[in-house]
């Protein structure tokens, strides 16, 4: 048996066998999420492409003799740009119309002839035979008339090509060729663009798409100009390249330059909680939050570097927003109110 004379200085050791063990509190800014929350605005690459552009090409082979265009030059719908050798097909027509006026006058005497000889067999003066043969006649002039019209059309139509004409109003951005050249058809002979009909097109992801829901006010940035847009169609495909959704828009005032590319930005109506309220555990992003006096981490599997993020969470759910990085999982925090760093 062992007696313990001075048992008052070990008061203190036998105190303290019987205290609580508690982890140190760090002081730490904790703020209501609905505190946290902005309108986000999202943004995606996008580019302005031309609804109207064209390459012209000549249609059949012949030789240019005239050429009333150059690059640069504004053009309206239906104005000349080139015209082709037309001599060859101006004979054809000239000829046929000779052969036509000859048939004309045979069909109009076997017309006449045939109503002789219609009342000559009411008299029984002619055989049927004859009537009949008189019937073939004006058939036959009837169906080569039809036929010399016919040819007569299909050279107008090769004829109407040695005009290449602008098919809409526009600028004549390229020239291929020059007074004196020989074209072939599918030949290029010029490039048409209308800078005045564009769409904007942007590739939007899962998270995006998601922002697009109740999304206003859309501008397209392009260096350090600004341009109002309205959405006009979201495509039900994928692009094939970069796997994402094709969004379709187009110019409300001030039209961009075609083939210009840019930010395309809007502002969504869901509220977001900015990125810097983040941190990375493992593979996921999370947020710090306060449960019950201690830090816990909540993993957000949709979250994306750099990206505000919509959060399924109560609004009085407290958020840890300084020093939430050094903090673990059931660290004590000391709630010092909601404030910036």
């Amino acid at each position: 048996m062992i007696l313990i004379k001075n048992y008052r200085s070990l008061a203190p050791v036998i105190l303290l066998l019987f205290v609580p063990k508690f982890s140190y509190a760090v002081n730490s800014s904790v703020c209501r999420l609905d505190s946290l929350l902005t309108a986000a605005s999202s943004q995606a690459h996008a580019q302005v492409k031309p609804l109207q552009q064209a390459k012209l090409a000549a249609e059949i082979s012949a030789k240019v003799v005239k050429v009333a265009i150059k690059v640069g030059d504004k053009v309206a719908k239906g104005d000349l740009l080139f015209r082709l050798d037309d001599r060859e097909w101006g004979l054809q027509i000239r000829q046929l119309d000779a052969e036509i006026e000859g048939i004309r006058a045979r069909h109009k005497l076997a017309v006449y002839q045939l109503q002789q000889r219609t009342k000559l067999y009411k008299s029984a003066n002619i055989s049927e035979e004859l009537l009949r043969q008189q019937k073939t006649e004006v058939a036959s002039l009837n169906a080569e008339l039809k036929s010399q019209n016919f040819q007569k059309q299909q050279i107008q139509l090769t004829l109407s090509k040695t005009k290449i004409r602008a098919p809409f109003n526009g600028v004549i951005v390229e020239r291929n060729v020059s007074l004196g050249d020989w074209v072939n058809p599918g030949q290029p002979v010029a490039s048409l663009l209308n800078p005045d009909k564009v769409e904007i097109q942007a590739f939007l992801d899962a998270q995006q798409l998601v922002s697009l829901e109740r999304a206003t006010d859309f501008e397209l940035h392009i260096d350090q100009e600004i341009f109002p847009v309205k959405r006009q169609s979201l495509l039900p495909m994928l692009d094939s390249d970069t796997n994402l959704r094709p969004l379709i828009l187009k110019p409300t005032g001030k039209i961009p330059l075609p083939g210009s590319q840019g930010q395309l930005r809007w502002q969504s109506a869901i509220r977001k909680l900015p990125f810097r309220y983040l941190l990375k555990r493992g593979e996921y992003y999370g947020l710090m939050l306060l449960v019950d006096k201690q830090a816990q981490f909540h993993k957000l599997p949709q979250a994306l570097p750099g990206r505000s993020v919509a959060i399924d969470l109560p609004a009085d759910t407290l958020i840890i927003t300084t020093g939430f990085r050094e903090l673990q999982s059931g660290d004590w925090v000391e709630n010092q109110g909601c404030f910036d760093e």
